[in-house]
């Protein structure tokens, strides 16, 4: 694996290409890009931290949320004498967290036997959720779409999903955004694979690649191949991401990619202190909210 002093010369032999500046501290300065630092060798990517996370619900808050939420829909549904059941969701499913494919496989072992794929966390074997079937009366009371009122009773604005959200939503600040997390994380995503140091070390993966035959502009590409998205592994599968994630601890693609987005993410943060503590308190607010609706202990 590269050393951080090897990875630094690299680009910046890249950049008499016009692909990436020789001092990562101070690229971007002209352009817009942020500066980043001193570069990390990573590849396990799982439990990487972004600094956006502060300012996102855990896994357990948006299970104890969306559990909430259900609970005061069908507080709200019984005053129309409706029973809305829902099953709850089966966990374990998808990536183990926020980082754990945000930049492709990293995982050798996890490769070697699953290819691109997910294995016994794919999405696709988690049980289908039953629709409750609450007939039209049900549907108009649950989303508000129909009658204004239902067997007498009044139906609320945006019916009984409309009142449980306002109910989880009622001590958020005013003028805080909950959001804005959630919006930061797909940004910062989207201009981190738009970064000359991404887009260099894109390069780089890719020369890699190319070295064992397959030939991808980025890793984003190898795991969209169509000749990948069948449930049945393959051996060419296998053999393809085996070499992605060792030509990823090759050119350090990990740390660089997930350096370059903590930069974006940082520097948005800190343009906007009070609108990311407003969101910080919002979450808050919500996670209280949900609390009371749905009691964990």
């Amino acid at each position: 694996m590269f050393s951080s002093r090897r990875l630094t010369l690299s680009l910046c032999a890249m950049s008499l290409l016009g692909v990436a500046a020789c001092s990562a501290g101070e690229q971007g300065q002209d352009n817009g890009e942020p500066a980043i630092g001193t570069i990390p060798t990573l590849l396990a990517s799982v439990d990487l931290r972004l600094p956006v996370q502060d300012y996102l619900m855990t896994e357990q808050q948006a299970a104890r949320f969306a559990k909430a939420r259900v609970a005061l829909i069908q507080q709200c549904m019984k005053r129309f004498g409706i029973d809305y059941v829902v099953p709850d969701l089966p966990s374990g499913y998808g990536p183990r967290s926020l980082t754990d494919r945000r930049y492709g496989v990293t995982d050798a072992e996890l490769v070697r036997r699953y290819g691109y794929g997910l294995g016994e966390r794919d999405p696709a074997l988690r049980p289908k959720p039953v629709k409750p079937d609450i007939g039209p009366d049900g549907e108009s009371a649950l989303f508000g779409d129909g009658p204004t009122v239902v067997r007498g009773i009044g139906v609320p604005d945006g019916g009984c999903a409309g009142e449980a959200d306002r109910g989880l939503d009622r001590t958020v600040p005013s003028g805080a955004d909950p959001q804005l997390g959630n919006n930061l994380q797909f940004q910062s995503f989207e201009a981190s694979k738009k970064d000359s140091r991404v887009r260099a070390v894109f390069t780089a993966w890719s020369s890699c690649m190319a070295e064992s035959g397959y030939h991808y502009r980025d890793p984003l590409a190898s795991v969209a191949d169509p000749r990948f998205s069948g449930r049945e592994v393959t051996q060419e599968q296998i053999d393809v991401a085996e070499a992605d994630v060792r030509c990823k601890g090759k050119s350090n693609l990990i740390g660089i990619w997930f350096t370059v987005e903590s930069a974006y993410q940082k520097r948005e943060i800190d343009r906007n202190p009070a609108a990311f503590a407003a969101c910080k308190e919002a979450l808050a607010a919500r996670a209280r909210a949900a609390e009371a609706a749905a009691p964990s202990g």
